[in-house]
């Protein structure tokens, strides 16, 4: 992997990685109701190569979920083993937007939403494939009642389409490999 990194140059990997990111940061910002934690504004504060982001009315593991089995993106969701930090950032964003509540009701609304979505990009990404995460969030913004009819909430928080059923075992069988 170093030598790969190497040949290819680590500062052409980290010149592609800001243009990825500012092109999320664009494309992201222009969809009503997502919510980007952390500095938007990449010239005031450079980013790794993730964007954190909610979709407003939208539980996390739900947009997780809808981006996984319809557009075939894959993203992470909940709290990526930083637990003080999300909940800080989403206090914070909640904080910004409701100057009408109390510390309490922020502190159950933060309480609430419990995570958050993180698109992460590696050397291999594009901004084509920006894109589609983008009109993918799009499309879950607009159909939100939709794509919340074909899913049941599980008990772990996760959730799980109501019909499509994904069968592991017809796909990844050591018996059928071998």
């Amino acid at each position: 992997s170093l030598y790969a990194l190497n040949q290819v140059g680590m500062q052409t990997i980290a010149e592609e990685e800001d243009a990825i990111i500012r092109h999320t940061l664009e494309k992201l910002s222009q969809i009503p109701d997502v919510i980007i934690y952390g500095e938007s504004d990449y010239d005031a504060c450079e980013r790794a190569g993730a964007v954190s982001f909610n979709v407003r009315n939208v539980d996390h593991a739900m947009t997780a979920a809808v981006l996984n089995d319809y557009f075939n993106i894959a993203v992470r969701n909940e709290c990526f083993c930083a637990h003080p930090y999300v909940r800080e950032m989403i206090t914070e964003v909640l904080s910004e937007e409701s100057d009408d509540l109390s510390d309490e009701e922020i502190e159950r609304l933060a309480d609430l939403q419990r995570g958050m979505v993180r698109a992460s990009f590696g050397i291999y990404n594009t901004k084509a494939d920006v894109d589609l995460l983008a009109e993918a969030v799009r499309d879950l913004v607009e159909r939100r009642e939709h794509y919340e009819e074909l899913y049941d909430r599980l008990d772990s928080g996760d959730y799980a389409h109501k019909t499509f059923k994904f069968d592991h075992t017809r796909l990844f069988s050591v018996k059928g490999a071998v």
